[in-house]
């Protein structure tokens, strides 16, 4: 198998204890390992993580490669969206994925931006 420098992350809305909110998201992480030249790894974020630690460990992660984020699941989290304002804002590229992306993303507040 080759080295994959490409590097992607799918970053989901993760609440303790539960599994089954893990399952799509790993499902895309081994359809894109397997035919795309990324590497994608899933992390899940519960709403007790500090995004500062998160962004480090995103940055130790990427090095000095353009970040690459998609986030399969919001579930209505406020800080998931700041974060992801936060890193568009610092040059990575974030994606929102998922047949309930659009649904749920034009009710929030702000969703324009």
């Amino acid at each position: 198998m080759n080295k994959k420098s490409n590097k992607l992350v799918i970053l989901t809305s993760y609440f303790k204890e539960e599994s089954y909110g893990l399952l799509g998201p790993q499902m895309a992480a081994t359809i894109i390992n397997t035919h795309t030249p990324f590497k994608a790894i899933v992390v899940g974020v519960t709403n007790e993580d500090d995004p500062r630690d998160l962004k480090s460990a995103l940055n130790h992660y990427f090095g000095d490669q353009q970040k690459l984020l998609g986030f399969s699941s919001l579930g209505g989290r406020p800080d998931l969206f700041d974060l992801a304002g936060v890193l568009k804002q610092e040059g990575a590229v974030t994606i929102l994925a998922g047949p309930q992306a659009g649904p749920d993303y034009k009710g929030e507040f702000e969703w324009q931006s």
